[in-house]
């Protein structure tokens, strides 16, 4: 056995050897970490430079308060941050797709109301002989729709009646699919 070592001279020449591969591996690791660090760096400075590939989701939020008797409630948009836009007492649907639609209102008198949104069909609402209105629905809408309420009163002219918190608000809920701007 002349190749073998006694067992104090082992130990003495280990350690040496154990303490070099500890600091191996903490330098790689710090390495490693530097690296995951400068990657998550990269990654978010291209990230923030890249545009988003959705148009804005088509939303509006207008006020109908007053009726005149030839245009029913005459609606308006007290903030331009909607993407949608009323013209001529209609919103104009601009994208296909489903929309989220709140209709809520405070009446003086009873009163029958529809909510329309294109010729020959059936309306989003129709409530009859109601002085409180807060319903809310989804309903499919196309390019060119146009959303519109209809008054309608047995014993009062649409002049004579009082709104108070009127409101219709629509939110498109799948962006990315037909639209015309």
């Amino acid at each position: 056995m002349e190749g073998v070592q006694p067992l104090d001279e082992n130990v003495g020449n280990a350690r040496p050897r154990f303490l070099r591969n500890k600091l191996l591996l903490v330098a790689s690791i710090i390495q490693g970490l530097g690296l995951l660090l400068c990657l998550t760096y990269i990654c978010l400075h291209f990230y923030a430079q890249v545009p988003s590939q959705y148009p804005p989701i088509q939303s509006i939020r207008v006020r109908f308060t007053k009726c005149e008797n030839e245009n029913g409630f005459i609606i308006t948009s007290p903030d331009a941050d909607g993407t949608m836009k009323v013209q001529n007492n209609s919103i104009i649907i601009t994208c296909d797709g489903f929309y989220l639609i709140s209709l809520k209102g405070y009446f003086s008198q009873k009163l029958s109301l529809r909510l329309l949104y294109r010729k020959g069909r059936e309306p989003l609402f129709s409530l009859n002989m109601v002085k409180i209105v807060d319903s809310v629905t989804v309903a499919y809408l196309r390019f060119k729709d146009k959303v519109y309420l209809n008054v309608t009163t047995q014993n009062a002219s649409c002049e004579d009646i009082q709104v108070n918190g009127g409101e219709l608000i629509l939110i498109h809920q799948n962006p990315g699919g037909f639209c015309v701007y």
